[in-house]
């Protein structure tokens, strides 16, 4: 039955509450204060995208909070170019997120517009009215939403005997990397200046080394998306790989490292459909340990900053330890918060001289590739720049808009944060409905990466993806029955 206009008509007004009072909410905050209006809005436009683009929510409300971080909490680093840069990275946060959506909208279109219709063979194997299938994937709306945005598919994990050669075979690697990596020397984190042996080791690393280390990370990330999303036989084994991999990520005392194997499953995790022979009660259960976990990885990295800042010997340190103390509450409050906070400080120093650095038209995007850029198209150094304008304090991170503004000008800058953003939405609105275990990580790290994005533009900058990729393509290619598979790892 089509509903009349009298019905329409008040659920769109409805709808149009939540917005209106946003508004002037967020404008009322930016006639007091421009600075706190920009923060007050992303805040609010978390809160308004929240039920139906979650992942998009949360990047977002994540720029909301590192703006009234900068605004609120004092701290060591703060200078008058933090606060007036808010604007302008709004601003630029802005065109990204804005293109994300504008990316996912599409990507649903055309998914919409690629769904076979109905053929009088086909109606009668419908299962129901409010089931639909999918190539690959059968999947249902969630209560409260209709279409292509409630898709939620069920992870097919490949046979237990090739995951855990699989799972085993990056284990290997890892260990091989961080011999490699540590030479027999004693692993920063049980350094007594972490930060110093830190440096030693990134003086005498290359990117051979440093691939190899990334696999700790793959493993991890691989390891706990099985134990969450997979079946209950077997799942103690991957909690003990978890256990053996964040250690072995936190060996090199590095808060992302730790972090670049425990967020993205988890975010993997949320985004998929639990097993129909899970109970509600067990579905339950399963999302508040995986809110658990990302509460208690975020904590520990937090804390483990605030502690390496502590044990760190410098300028920066000294102030630091003069403002927080000895206590790990208070230090870790302060991690917190240079967290949050010292990527736009710098970024704000960065814009103060934008002039002073000509474009360089796409050099520090392809920094990942290191010495062999340097002989290729000529030496680059994001980090000289910005450790230079934070003196003492040597910050390095500058959000994700310093590499395109050095590369392409104000103006490019833009232009480049709307197409990164329209391929991220595209990207996370075409893998959300896969059914592979590779297909949901791919996701969850582009997610991951473009939340990284008020600290630093991470994947043009360190060479991860180089190993992450043909670790997922391979988990890919493991979910699939190939020929050249031995007949006992197919069981």
């Amino acid at each position: 039955m089509t509903p009349t206009t009298s019905t329409v008509t008040p659920n769109r007004f409805r709808a149009l509450v939540p917005w209106v009072v946003a508004v002037v909410a967020v404008a009322a905050v930016f006639l007091w204060d421009v600075e706190f209006g920009v923060a007050a809005a992303f805040l609010a436009m978390a809160a308004l995208l929240f039920r139906h683009h979650m992942w998009l929510a949360i990047c977002t409300a994540a720029w909301g909070f590192v703006f009234l971080a900068v605004l609120t909490i004092p701290g060591p680093y703060d200078s008058p170019a933090g606060p007036a840069a808010v604007p302008v990275l709004g601003f630029y946060a802005a065109c990204f997120l804005g293109a994300w959506y504008l990316g996912r909208r599409l990507a649903a279109a055309r998914g919409r517009s690629e769904k076979p219709t109905p053929t009088a063979e086909t109606v009668e194997s419908t299962p129901t009215a409010d089931t639909f299938v999918m190539p690959a994937v059968t999947t249902r709306p969630a209560a409260g939403r209709t279409g292509l945005e409630s898709e939620r598919a069920e992870l097919r994990w490949p046979a237990e005997s090739r995951l855990r050669v699989f799972v085993l075979f990056l284990l290997l690697l890892a260990v091989i990397g961080a011999a490699l990596k540590f030479r027999g020397d004693v692993p920063p984190l049980f350094a007594d200046n972490p930060d110093a042996a830190r440096e030693a080791v990134r003086l005498r690393s290359n990117l051979i080394t440093g691939l190899f280390s990334e696999f700790w990370g793959i493993g991890l990330a691989v390891s706990l998306l099985r134990a969450l999303t997979g079946k209950a036989e077997g799942r103690w084994a991957y909690v003990v790989f978890v256990v053996i991999f964040a250690f072995g990520a936190a060996l090199g005392a590095s808060k992302n490292s730790v972090l670049l194997g425990i967020v993205p499953p988890l975010v993997a995790a949320l985004s998929v459909r639990r097993s129909a022979t899970i109970s509600p009660k067990n579905r339950l259960r399963v999302s508040l340990v995986v809110l658990v976990i990302g509460a208690v990885a975020v904590g520990a990295a937090v804390f483990l900053g605030g502690q390496r800042t502590l044990a760190g010997t410098g300028q920066f340190e000294d102030q630091f330890r003069a403002q927080y103390g000895a206590s790990p509450l208070y230090a870790s409050v302060g991690s917190l918060d240079l967290s949050l906070s010292s990527s736009v400080e710098t970024f704000g120093r960065l814009w103060e001289v934008r002039e002073q650095h000509p474009p360089t038209w796409g050099r520090y995007t392809i920094t990942f590739t290191g010495s062999v850029g340097d002989r290729l198209f000529g030496p680059a150094d994001l980090y000289a720049i910005t450790a230079g304008l934070s003196k003492p304090f040597y910050m390095n991170t500058a959000t994700f808009v310093a590499i395109p503004l050095l590369d392409y000008g104000p103006i490019g800058a833009v232009i480049f944060l709307g197409l990164l953003g329209l391929s991220v939405g595209v990207i996370d609105r075409r893998l959300a409905a896969a059914w592979s275990p590779a297909h949901h990580l791919t996701r969850a790290f582009v997610i991951y990466f473009a939340t990284f994005g008020v600290y630093e533009l991470y994947p043009v900058v360190q060479p991860f993806w180089l190993a992450l990729a043909p670790g997922l393509v391979a988990l890919y290619l493991l979910s699939k029955p190939m020929r050249w598979i031995p007949e006992w790892m197919k069981r």
